[in-house]
C-alpha cells in the first residue's frame, strides 16, 4: 500500500524544483489532507468557502493556484453548481485498485521541466512499474542524456542573456547526480530555462517591491 509520505514528498520535490509555489503548495496539501481524512474519497466534493477560510485566500486565489495545481498534473477539478454541490476536487496521483483495498500512486513526469510533456506511470501489486502512455508499435527511441560541462551552461546562459550563475547550477545538479526528483535529468537547458524564470521572478519581486503598501494576497 502506497503511503500517505510518499504522495506528500512527490509534492515537495516539485516545490524544490520550483514547479510549484508554496501557495500552491499549501493548497495541495490541504486537498491531499482532506481526501485522507475521507478514507482516500477520490474524487471528492470541498466547499469553495471553506478552503478559502482555511488557507485564508480569496476566490480569485483559489482559482489561479488550483489552475496551477492542475497544471502540473496533480489534481482535476469540476466547479460546483451550487451551495448544495461543492467542488468536485481528484487527486490524480491516487487510485483504487478494483477490489478497492489498496492503493496505488501514479507517478508522473511532472518533476521534469516541460510540463506538456507528462508522461503517467502506475506502481503495481507486483512493484513493478507500467507506462499506460506506451502503446505498441509507437515506441520512440531512448535519447541518452549527456551531462553538460560548466562552460557548455555558461554558454547556454550567455546565448539567452540570462542571470543564471552557470557554475551554481552545474554544482547543485552535480550534488543530486544530475537527478530531478526521482527521475534522470533529461533536458539540461530546459532545467536552465526554469531556474532562468524563478531568478527573473525573484528579481522582478526584488524590484517592485514597496514597503508602504498594505500587504495583498498575490
Amino acid at each position: 500500500m502506497t503511503s500517505y509520505i510518499e504522495l506528500i514528498n512527490n509534492a515537495w520535490e516539485l516545490r524544490e524544483q520550483g514547479i510549484i509555489s508554496v501557495h500552491e503548495h499549501d493548497l495541495y496539501n490541504y486537498l491531499l489532507h482532506r481526501c485522507n481524512r475521507l478514507n482516500w474519497k477520490n474524487p471528492f466534493n470541498q466547499s469553495t468557502e471553506i478552503i478559502c477560510a482555511v488557507l485564508g485566500i480569496n476566490r480569485n486565489a483559489l482559482t489561479n493556484r488550483r489552475n496551477r495545481l492542475k497544471q502540473a498534473g496533480l489534481i482535476k477539478f469540476k466547479e460546483g453548481t451550487a451551495k448544495m454541490k461543492p467542488a468536485e476536487y481528484t487527486i490524480t496521483c491516487i487510485e483504487k485498485d478494483t477490489q478497492g483495498d489498496t492503493l496505488c500512486i501514479t507517478l508522473t513526469d511532472t518533476l521534469s521541466y516541460t510540463l506538456d510533456h507528462t508522461l503517467p506511470y502506475t506502481y503495481t501489486k507486483d512493484k513493478t512499474i507500467q507506462d499506460k502512455t506506451k502503446e505498441k508499435g509507437t515506441a520512440k527511441p531512448v535519447v541518452m542524456f549527456r551531462k553538460p560541462s560548466p562552460e557548455e551552461i555558461a554558454n547556454y546562459c550567455r546565448e539567452r542573456k540570462n542571470t543564471v550563475d552557470a557554475q551554481e547550477f552545474f554544482d547543485f545538479y552535480e550534488s543530486k547526480g544530475w537527478m530531478i526528483g526521482r527521475n534522470k535529468m533529461k533536458d539540461w537547458q530546459a532545467a536552465v530555462r526554469n531556474w532562468e524564470k524563478k531568478f527573473t521572478g525573484k528579481n522582478h519581486n526584488a524590484a517592485s517591491h514597496d514597503n508602504t503598501r498594505p500587504y495583498e494576497e498575490f
